[in-house]
């Protein structure tokens, strides 16, 4: 039986999160994969959404609600430009025992010129997807928290 897909967007609160589905996934240790066209593809590189968990797929641009420094906007889906793409979010969840400058190339080859996660909030971020720290003062609540 193949799951339900859903493409959620940050438009309805009756969708998921993507970046809260992102931390669910990692914390129970899901494995996250990546399609292009509805059909599984083997790189994020060639990859347009991510599968988090069954039945959850986002578009890898979809911008979380991480907010990006020297920005104060507190709604992702009117500037979506001040937050962090799902996929920056999860690259630096992905290559967050990579040194720095192996990170940066990555990120680069990713495709994330720019628009990817510093190395020195790397491990911020990380902490707070697996857990071990409840919240980051640039992770803007999500309505009705």
């Amino acid at each position: 039986m193949t799951p339900t897909v859903i493409i959620a967007t940050m438009n309805s609160e009756s969708e998921p999160d993507a970046l809260l589905t992102l931390q669910q996934a990692i914390k129970s240790k899901t494995p996250v994969t990546y399609s292009k066209d509805s059909e599984p593809t083997p790189s994020l590189l060639s990859a347009t959404d991510l599968v988090i968990s069954p039945g959850y797929t986002f578009s890898k641009s979809t911008p979380t609600r991480y907010r990006k420094p020297g920005t104060s906007s507190n709604d992702p889906s009117s500037k979506p430009q001040d937050f962090f793409s799902l996929e920056a979010v999860y690259l630096a969840w992905l290559l967050r025992d990579a040194p720095g400058a192996e990170y940066m190339k990555q990120a680069r080859e990713s495709g994330l010129a720019v628009g990817f996660v510093s190395v020195t909030e790397r491990k911020n971020v990380v902490d707070w997807l697996e857990g071990k720290i409840p919240d980051h003062e640039r992770i803007v609540s999500l309505v009705g928290e």
